[in-house]
């Protein structure tokens, strides 16, 4: 009787170890993006963002050009990262679709060059 006990216990105490060493086992980091580029030329008919937690440390930010049909990582320290990532989050708390990100937005108008400035004063 007791080298069935001493059997069980031995048994329990194995699989006890065994699930300990399961749940303590390292994922390594596997980040999709190993080549980031600051800034791209559009257009893009798609945006992918993964945010950074276990299996990478930093966001991972995935457009596809839309003439070529490429995949191409953003840089989300860069500014174009920088833009599309701040309008990404705001669609995902307001429940939008992401693609509205990708539309082109209205330029500033630029400044006047001096030349075209000072004709216009002398012919105002």
């Amino acid at each position: 009787m007791t080298q069935i006990a001493y059997a069980l216990l031995a048994f329990n105490l194995s699989i006890l170890l065994t699930a300990q060493v399961v749940e303590s086992q390292h994922v390594p980091k596997t980040c999709r993006c190993p080549r980031v580029k600051n800034r791209v030329q559009g257009p893009f008919s798609d945006l992918k963002v993964t945010p950074k937690g276990p299996n990478c440390l930093q966001n991972e930010i995935i457009v596809t050009q839309q003439k070529t049909n490429n995949h191409v990582c953003l840089n989300p320290e860069g500014g174009q990262g920088k833009r599309l990532l701040k309008c990404w989050h705001r669609m995902q708390k307001d429940g939008k679709d992401s693609k509205n990100c990708l539309r082109r937005q209205n330029q500033r108008p630029r400044k006047i060059k001096r030349k075209q400035a000072k004709s216009k004063k002398a012919t105002s």
